[in-house]
């Protein structure tokens, strides 16, 4: 994803703008796990004053890139095994819903055009063994799968847990690429035909076996 330099954009958008910069940044490892990330620094390189940054620095810690610390200020936040086991927890729950509801949304008329069109890009980026683009590509299908769900509550719950996906899956870049665009095909095809519950097994399934393939690797790198 290619974030526009701030200074290129309006003044009342720059925190949106500044957000989605860190952001980046954090989610391709640019900003490491503990480092400091101090307002003046930022300002300077992106030319903008101090407000734009604040006002991003909340948003950014909701969602689980960044912490403020009393008398340190903001530092990226560590991803934890724990953080890790956590995380799959939660989407074990709340992503086999997101498959359910979508699933239900096309089999009363909903367009899935968007989602195979998603699906199309990983298959590209899996084709190029392209790693970066393989962890993007992930991240915008199963967004995609979410929107089609058309529940805003479900989509605000998941806010904070699409940022660490995002971390997870450009952390994790050693799985099977192939096999995982496979369990994605059968997935977006039970989701657009509008078999629900085989959308919600499918998504279950892929949720454990990347629980499966991901818990050894982040052992090994994370160690704690």
């Amino acid at each position: 994803m290619t974030v526009p330099s701030p200074s290129e954009i309006p003044e009342e958008a720059l925190d949106l703008r500044v957000y989605e910069w860190v952001r980046e940044r954090v989610i391709d490892g640019t900003f490491k796990p503990g480092e400091r990330i101090r307002e003046r620094t930022l300002a300077e390189e992106l030319h903008v004053s101090r407000i734009p940054i604040r006002e991003a620095f909340p948003r950014l810690e909701s969602e689980g890139y960044i912490r403020t610390l009393h008398r340190r200020g903001a530092i990226v936040a560590e991803m934890t095994v724990q953080d890790v086991r956590e995380l799959f927890e939660v989407r074990a729950a709340l992503e086999v819903l997101a498959a359910r509801l979508a699933a239900d949304e096309c089999a009363r008329g909903a367009s899935g055009e968007r989602l195979m069109l998603r699906l199309a890009a990983a298959e590209d980026a899996v084709r190029d063994r392209d790693a970066a683009r393989i962890a993007s590509c992930t991240a915008e299908l199963h967004d995609e799968i979410l929107v089609l769900s058309n529940s805003r509550l479900l989509q605000n719950l998941m806010v904070p847990v699409r940022g660490r996906i995002r971390r997870l899956f450009h952390v994790v870049t050693q799985r099977d690429g192939v096999g995982l665009h496979r369990e994605h095909r059968d997935l977006c095809s039970a989701i657009v035909n509008g078999q629900t519950e085989l959308a919600a097994a499918l998504a279950l399934a892929h949720v454990e076996h990347s629980r499966y393939e991901t818990m050894p690797i982040v052992q090994r790198l994370l160690r704690r």
